[in-house]
């Protein structure tokens, strides 16, 4: 079969799989399975990203485990390091296609790289091929990464099918998080009242942690303490500093949460980082829910107006452009939210957001306080064994 052909049957067949499952999980999990039956793989992962940071929110892996120890710390230099590495997410996701081996991103013999001394080879593997998971709007939702053994390399022809599905991938991705959303506030009784707080030691391995926290990381659900959003959010946070402190994650039950990074003490790499996770507020996902949804920039400019209760006069000042104009961006956000007027827009927001939370406690912060959960546990419950 053709790359070509190859590409349109695995199009074909995400689409179905997007159009079928509601769970993230799932669907990363279904996806691996099938690239798998085309193009052959011994070893691959799917992970979600945060469009916003780039950073890793969630992962679904194949015939491996999360990395630990000596690999992760490799793992997590090749991501967010100082040392140019050629075939990061990041610089993936600059490319045309979003596709590359790792023989087409290293100059010279990959046998002298870390990515391959320090991760292909520990496991067996000769090759490898990343994927990065972009929309048609450019916002990337995803990464992937392949691997075979020896004898096996991906060649060109595996290549252009694999590019070929990558925008199907990534719509499924963001529709399998847009089918939960209105689930991210219904389930809060869980919540405990005292604070989240993580921290991560220079190995980049969980030393403590709250109860709070230890009841969110369990809900968020990764495999391996090295995938945990709190430690991704740190390790990034130690290389690259306050650029990259925070982070959006979604729990396996639905709700949002946002994850802040600090220096608890001293700076670099041998710092250790705390990490305080909160639930989401509304303001706080109105460009989350504006890129789920598939809004352009403008329209989330839109967005953030109406639900600041701003006229279509006063949008148009705002925004410099004309009432006309404004009406143009209402109707298509009518459209892809999947209402009929701005009173339906803000009511679906309010129902997702505020409703499931009437009747609890309001904060010094003017918003809702999480449902008490049982605090036998001593703080520093969650530690590293």
């Amino acid at each position: 079969m053709t790359a070509s052909r190859q590409a349109s049957a695995l199009r074909s067949e995400v689409r179905d799989i997007a159009l079928g499952t509601a769970d993230p999980a799932e669907f990363r999990q279904a996806v691996l399975d099938t690239i798998r039956r085309r193009i052959r793989f011994d070893i691959g992962c799917i992970a979600l990203v945060d469009p916003a940071s780039m950073l890793f929110t969630a992962v679904t892996m194949v015939d491996a485990a999360a990395p630990a120890g000596r690999a992760a710390e490799t793992v997590a230099h090749i991501e967010y390091g100082t040392s140019p590495f050629a075939n990061t997410y990041r610089r993936l996701a600059r490319t045309r296609t979003g596709v590359q081996t790792i023989r087409e991103a290293i100059d010279g013999d990959i046998r002298d790289s870390l990515p391959y001394s320090e991760v292909l080879e520990p496991q067996g593997m000769d090759d490898e091929v990343r994927l990065v998971f972009r929309g048609r709007d450019g916002r990337v939702w995803g990464g992937g990464t392949l691997m075979r053994g020896p004898g096996r390399r991906f060649d060109t022809d595996d290549v252009a099918a694999l590019a070929g599905c990558v925008g199907e991938i990534s719509d499924g991705l963001r529709l399998s998080l847009l089918r939960e959303s209105p689930r991210l506030a219904a389930d809060i009784s869980s919540g405990g009242s005292g604070p989240a707080v993580v921290v991560v030691g220079a190995d980049n391995e969980i030393e403590s942690a709250t109860p709070q926290a230890v009841e969110y990381l369990e809900r968020l659900g990764a495999e391996g303490s090295f995938m945990l959003p709190a430690v991704v959010v740190a390790v990034r946070f130690r290389y690259e500093g306050s650029a990259a402190r925070v982070v959006r994650v979604r729990t396996e039950d639905g709700q949002w949460l946002v994850l802040r990074a600090g220096f608890l003490d001293g700076r670099g790499e041998s710092a250790r980082i705390v990490v305080a996770i909160e639930p989401a507020q509304p303001g706080q996902l109105v460009a989350l829910t504006a890129a789920l949804h598939g809004l352009t920039e403008r329209e989330t400019d839109v967005l953030a107006r109406v639900l600041a209760g701003e006229t279509r006069t006063e949008i148009a000042r705002g925004l410099f452009i004309s009432p006309y104009t404004v009406q143009d961006h209402l109707k298509s956000i009518y459209a892809k939210t999947g209402v009929n007027s701005r009173q339906e827009l803000v009511a679906r927001l309010f129902f997702t957001h505020c409703l499931p939370r009437v009747g609890t406690e309001i904060g010094p912060d003017g918003w809702f306080v999480e449902k008490p959960a049982p605090t036998n546990d001593p703080v520093g419950a969650h530690r590293k064994r």
